[in-house]
């Protein structure tokens, strides 16, 4: 059973129909282009039943499940199967960030998670690997107590030199890397000795 926002009644009374109405979900089925979908809808109800009884009122976070069941319905009927609104919102929200964290941690701009949950636009493919990554892995995606996002958190040297020794190749091309002393030229750094 659906939860009563704020300090509503047990039951009230329809301002269409006067009838009396319970908080609860009901099966609500729509149409998109040709095809029927069908969600859980929270509000007031006459009927949390008959399917043909929409006799009910929408209040609060109701119309907010409302508008995302219809926006994840329609990625749905265009044919994504996976990353539609509510799936990137899901994943967003379990990984603790706001959209804006969001778009500036995974690089793709402070409004492109708000624009993904509204069916605006839909992930790159690139985005989606580290949605199904943060889906996986959130601890993966978490921010620090202060919730700031550094461009590098990492110490950049033991980097560069754990992925060049990871793929066996550090002798080949961490002189790159080696800061360049006075006096010398880039031949005479890295010559082989």
């Amino acid at each position: 059973m659906a939860k009563t926002p704020r300090n509503y009644p047990d039951t009230m009374a329809s301002a269409g129909s006067g009838r009396p109405m319970t908080r609860g979900e009901k099966l609500v089925t729509f149409k998109i282009e040709g095809r029927a979908f069908a969600y859980k809808q929270p509000g007031w109800w006459c009927s949390l039943t008959d399917p043909d009884d929409m006799d009910g009122q929408l209040v609060d976070d109701d119309n907010q499940v409302a508008e995302m069941a219809r926006r994840t319905a329609k990625a749905l009927a265009h044919g994504e199967k996976v990353f539609v609104p509510v799936v990137i919102r899901a994943i967003r929200q379990r990984c603790g960030l706001t959209q804006r964290e969001a778009g500036l941690l995974f690089g793709t701009g402070e409004k492109s998670f708000e624009k993904y949950e509204s069916g605006t636009i839909q992930p790159s493919a690139p985005t989606k690997r580290l949605l199904k990554l943060a889906m996986e892995r959130p601890e993966l995606f978490k921010l620090p107590d202060d919730r700031r996002i550094e461009s590098s958190s990492i110490d950049d040297s033991a980097f560069v030199h754990e992925a060049l020794a990871a793929a066996h190749i550090e002798r080949l091309y961490e002189p790159l890397f080696a800061e360049p002393r006075r006096g010398s030229t880039p031949y005479s750094r890295h010559r082989s000795r």
